[in-house]
């Protein structure tokens, strides 16, 4: 959360105030993480209903996306034991989007980690190094292609499998939001901050900057209230994944929450944090998953290979951005005071 505040932070520093334009933020607790929708129009009334029919658009799709609820379509299927399951529309479309991801990736990203995220434990009290025998186990049931899409909804998860959609879940909703500001009357949401949890989704124009585009920070892994980076982007989400998240430390070492679809281990790439810039929030979630099991070699390739745009942080402060960074945005370096070199 300290890194959503403080994007914020760097947004409202940036920018100053909203002008003459109406305002209405509404802040809320859902997916586990703490989200915030700031919507600008015409008049405070109308920025009010399209914020609130944003957050009821998010609370919505907990049921959808939520693999811990035992109301939701994913907690059926995970305990369906392999039987086929009729889930969703929206639970459909996001196992769809998933599967999609995970063959682009070459499984890089993969929605079926859950064995593995429950194994270790992390962001829980239950956090540790399980035995190997344990990890291998884990991985048998591991596999985008246990995932069957039988198509009018149903779906079937084969050998054991059980899906986690954590991996893209608040992009999907981040879309949502999107396409439901689309839709407001015109003049009621002439632009929006969202703001779900590490995913940061801008929307038409920026008040406070005269109708310009939005300015989202690129945080330090080493302090995430500082940034080594900004972007001014707009109509685009901006996603990251980094080893600073969700981690625990055990005899020294690291262990992080983003892991090795391979291995079973938490991804020992290199890398501290993949950003991705793109107007597809859903893409973007997963591939900044992805794009850091690959490391930054295979990384840069696939993003040069796809027109990704993408910034790559390595352990060793080297920042990289992508080609296709300056075709969606405005890059800015910041980091040569905290150590980092501008690599690209």
């Amino acid at each position: 959360m300290k890194r959503v505040l403080a994007a914020l932070l760097l947004l409202l520093g940036l920018t100053g105030c909203a002008g003459r334009q109406a305002s209405y933020t509404t802040d809320f607790f859902a997916m586990d993480t703490f989200m915030a929708v700031s919507v600008y129009g015409d008049s405070e009334d109308a920025a009010q209903e399209a914020a609130v029919a944003c957050e009821q658009a998010v609370n919505a799709l907990e049921p959808a996306l939520s693999r811990t609820r035992e109301d939701s379509d994913l907690y059926r299927l995970n305990h369906a034991d392999g039987a086929v399951c009729e889930v969703s529309d929206d639970t459909y479309a996001a196992i769809e989007a998933a599967v999609q991801y995970a063959e682009l990736t070459g499984g890089a990203f993969d929605p079926t980690m859950a064995p593995l995220t429950d194994l270790w434990g992390i962001n829980t009290e239950n956090a540790h190094v399980p035995a190997q025998t344990e990890i291998a186990e884990a991985l048998t049931h591991v596999g985008y292609e246990n995932i069957k899409l039988l198509g009018d909804n149903q779906v079937q998860l084969l050998n054991g499998a059980q899906l986690d959609l954590g991996g893209i879940g608040k992009g999907f909703a981040t879309d949502a939001v999107f396409a439901l500001l689309a839709q407001q009357p015109e003049g009621a949401a002439t632009g929006a901050l969202v703001q779900l949890g590490g995913n940061i989704g801008t929307f038409g124009e920026n008040p406070s900057r005269d109708g310009g585009n939005w300015v989202v920070g690129i945080a330090d892994p080493d302090d995430n209230a500082e940034f080594v980076a900004t972007v001014e982007v707009r109509d685009a989400s901006v996603v990251t994944s980094g080893d600073y998240e969700r981690y625990f430390e055990q005899d020294g070492k690291r262990y992080h929450h983003i892991f090795d679809p391979e291995t079973g281990y938490p991804a020992d790439t290199g890398l501290r944090s993949v950003t991705v810039i793109d107007p597809n929030s859903t893409r973007a979630d997963a591939m900044t998953t992805a794009l850091f099991v690959m490391g930054l070699d295979d990384g840069l390739a696939f993003c040069a290979e796809n027109d990704i745009a993408a910034v790559f942080i390595t352990s060793d402060q080297q920042i990289y951005a992508t080609d296709a960074v300056d075709s969606i945005c405005t890059y800015t370096f910041l980091g040569a005071e905290k150590g980092y070199t501008d690599a690209q």
